[in-house]
Order: structure tokens, then C-alpha cells, then sequence
């Protein structure tokens, strides 16, 4: 299954780049949790989207994050795809 992660991001760039290695440390720890990336949605109102590629949800990395600093991280929504389905 695909995890996309919506995220709005207040801080410096600097800081979003450390938040970038958190999120990937986090994921290394975890079994079956692949962390694909962050991209810039064209198509969603959020500043990035951050990709997972993994065989459960949740993910279980918010508990290798620091606490949430909600006035750089405002808003975050995930959307979970499942599949790939084949339909034959």
C-alpha cells in the first residue's frame, strides 16, 4: 500500500531538511516501511506531500519522532492507497 502524507511547513528550510532526516531515521527503524520521499503537490492545497510505500498502516514512526512543533507542521493528512489490484 502507498501512504501519502499532506503537510503544511512553517519553518525554515534548514529545518525542514533536519525534519526530512527525522522521518527517514525514524522509518529505518521500523520493518516493512519504505519512506519514498518528499514532493511538492501540484493538485492538493498543502506546501508537500511525503510518500511510504509499506504493508501496514498506521506506520508506527510517530513514536521515534520528536514532539510536533505545531507552529512549523500545522496541518498533516494522510491518504492510504491500497494494492496494486489486479483485476484479473
Amino acid at each position: 500500500m502507498i501512504v501519502l502524507a499532506y503537510f503544511d511547513w512553517f519553518g525554515t528550510a534548514e529545518e525542514l531538511k533536519e525534519f526530512d532526516e527525522q522521518v527517514k531515521a525514524a522509518c529505518a527503524e521500523i520493518d516493512g516501511v519504505e519512506e519514498k520521499g518528499r514532493y511538492g503537490p501540484h493538485n492538493r492545497k498543502y506546501h508537500w506531500v511525503r510518500i511510504f510505500e509499506t504493508e501496514k498502516y498506521p506506520l508506527g514512526i510517530d513514536s521515534k519522532m520528536p514532539p510536533r512543533d505545531y507552529k512549523k507542521l500545522t496541518h498533516w493528512v494522510t491518504e492510504i492507497l491500497s494494492g496494486p489490484v489486479d483485476l484479473d
